[in-house]
């Protein structure tokens, strides 16, 4: 990579870091473009080179924050894909009522941006379709291993599973009490062989 495109990747990322920065503290709609740009010592010239609109920027914001957070989650142990990891990572990363999976973005706020924004949208559900697909791997590797019940649907687990996610994040922002280890340990029995 040259000095040239390390500096523009530099740039980009520094403004990525403040919206997620500023949108977790005053959410997706309050921060403006200047108020991004200065948090990354920036100028709105440098923000057009890289997004055309304050949808485009939104969209790779969330797409930082959900990647790092499916990453951090499903990429398991050196032999690959590990569902059991995945649940402890899930349980041990969550917090009542921010969530990393939006880069500490209430929900609420993340699926109303999704309502407005057709773009947000299509990622979010190709986000959560490639999250859907990675825990069907899992689960197909922990059964070949003889880790995981082989009486089960890969496939429907997976989808239950992402759906619990939702769920957890769902009763977090609501402040219901949940006892995510408790879960974690509740889950791994059901699905053990």
């Amino acid at each position: 990579m040259s000095v040239r495109e390390a500096a523009k990747q530099e740039t980009r990322e520094a403004l990525l870091d403040a919206g997620l920065a500023l949108f977790a503290k005053e959410g997706l709609d309050a921060p403006s473009l200047d108020a991004i740009c200065a948090h990354a010592g920036l100028t709105r010239g440098a923000f057009y080179v890289h997004f055309q609109a304050r949808e485009d920027f939104i969209v790779a914001v969330m797409q930082k924050a959900t990647h790092g957070f499916l990453d951090a989650v499903l990429l398991g142990t050196e032999g690959g894909f590990d569902l059991e990891h995945a649940i402890a990572a899930f349980a041990a990363m969550s917090k009542p009522a921010r969530f990393v999976s939006f880069g500490q973005i209430p929900p609420h706020q993340f699926l109303a941006a999704c309502a407005r924004s057709r773009e947000l949208r299509k990622y979010y559900v190709g986000f959560l379709e490639e999250a859907r697909s990675r825990v069907i791997k899992a689960i197909r590797a922990g059964q070949a291993a003889r880790r995981m019940r082989t009486d089960v649907d890969p496939a429907a687990t997976a989808t239950l599973l992402v759906a619990i996610v939702l769920g957890v994040e769902t009763m977090g922002e609501l402040h219901f009490p949940i006892d995510l280890a408790g879960g974690a340990a509740a889950l791994l029995t059901l699905l053990r062989a």
